[in-house]
């Protein structure tokens, strides 16, 4: 019973992840391609009805699921929650206040909740746009939701065969990640488990930069 919820738990997050409410491919209609992350939610998109009359979906100036935009600092006598994770936490098929991450910060008026949940990310991913975007907002507490598939995710250098995507692996005892540039790929390396990041140095590739994910 509990497999069964399970797969059917996925198969809506699949459903909302992929198609809104238009049957347009949803990821289309609000990221595009990121070369450090191979895609990310664009700023200020405002889609009212994206999962039906009603239930829209919206990003912030900084491309976070809402509509707020965080300060540099939280505000005084809140405490910071940044949210990590992939469709499960960017809430495909609800409203941006019913998120789980918005739905804890109701729960709680004592915490502010940003959401950094993204469509498809695997756990280097949600890794790499949390060091380059969530650690600024200096966050008392990093939530990291995950499904075993994120780790599969992590394996692979794209996503459904059509989202190219970075990769992130050990070589050695460094940390490091490949992605694509414009026009050829870059490497950065970590030697401190990635509390610091060496400047990326180019692959030769022939490979062309997408103006979008697909």
């Amino acid at each position: 019973a509990v497999a069964l919820l399970e797969g059917l738990a996925s198969l809506a997050i699949s459903a909302g992840l992929f198609f809104g409410s238009s049957g347009h491919v949803a990821l289309d209609r609000f990221a595009r391609y990121a070369p450090e992350l191979g895609w990310a939610s664009v700023p200020g998109v405002a889609l009212p009805d994206m999962y039906g009359q009603g239930v829209g979906f919206h990003t912030n100036a900084r491309g976070f699921r809402g509509r707020v935009d965080p300060a540099p600092m939280p505000p005084s006598g809140k405490t910071r929650v940044v949210c990590s994770g992939d469709s499960f936490t960017l809430g495909p098929g609800v409203a941006d206040d019913q998120t789980w991450c918005a739905v804890l910060a109701a729960l709680d008026p004592r915490l502010e909740t940003v959401n950094m949940g993204q469509g498809g990310y695997g756990v280097d991913q949600a890794f790499l746009w949390y060091r380059r975007d969530g650690a600024l907002l200096a966050p008392a507490v990093h939530l990291f939701a995950f499904i075993d598939g994120d780790f599969e995710r992590m394996r692979r250098s794209r996503f459904l065969g059509d989202y190219g995507k970075p990769t992130l692996v050990v070589r050695d005892g460094t940390l490091v990640v490949v992605y694509k540039g414009a026009n050829v790929l870059m490497a950065s390396r970590s030697t401190d488990g990635g509390a610091t990041w060496e400047q990326p140095t180019p692959i030769a590739t022939t490979a062309r930069r997408p103006n979008v994910i697909r």
